[in-house]
């Protein structure tokens, strides 16, 4: 029964189990919804848009982190007006790309731009949100940050990957990458131990 009882024990110098977080369990909900989002967002917005052109758009991460910032109540930064002017640069960098890039791309759709713009909105409240957490709760770790929002978020994640067959492919995936590992093993261990 010690297993059961320590399971949740990521490292025993960090120490961390669900009985010493500082957070409630609604402050990883929350956080994990955004993190899922996000990253479903980003995935998804590549069957709409080449590589090259998501690898742009999320490149431009810090302007609605930027923006995000200086309105969370919590938060409220303040940029110098350099940083605001670098940012606007990137922007009509990205803009200039997507018109060329829609223009000479098979991969291009307004659907993944939306989808990849609504993954930058996410991104901006996951790492103002996690800022926040770290503010109202100096005694949070990165440990149970990391832990509880990827426990939350399985959950979340579970249901859209069954909907759109992911989960099989992946089983399916590990199962035949299992057993080819196998195979070689044992292919090599026959050949380890023939005779010439």
């Amino acid at each position: 029964m010690a297993f059961a009882r320590n399971m949740y024990t990521i490292d025993s110098s960090s120490g961390f189990s669900p009985k010493k977080m500082v957070n409630p369990w609604k402050t990883y909900v929350k956080l994990s919804a955004v993190l899922m989002g996000s990253h479903g967002l980003t995935k998804r917005s590549l069957a709409f848009l080449n590589y090259p052109a998501q690898l742009m758009f999320k490149s431009t991460e810090v302007l609605p982190v930027m923006v995000m910032g200086a309105f969370i109540p919590d938060l409220r930064r303040k940029y110098p007006a350099h940083e605001y002017v670098s940012a606007i640069l990137l922007v009509l960098g990205l803009i200039l790309f997507t018109l060329a890039d829609a223009q000479t791309s098979p991969s291009f759709s307004v659907i993944g731009v939306i989808m990849v713009i609504g993954a930058l909105v996410m991104d901006s409240f996951l790492g103002n949100l996690q800022e926040v957490i770290f503010n109202m709760n100096p005694e949070t770790t990165q440990m149970e940050m990391l832990f509880c929002s990827t426990v939350v978020g399985l959950p979340l994640l579970i249901p859209p990957m069954v909907l759109t067959g992911e989960v099989f492919e992946a089983w399916n995936s590990c199962s035949e990458s299992f057993i080819g590992f196998r195979l070689d093993s044992e292919r090599q261990h026959r050949w380890r131990n023939m005779s010439f």
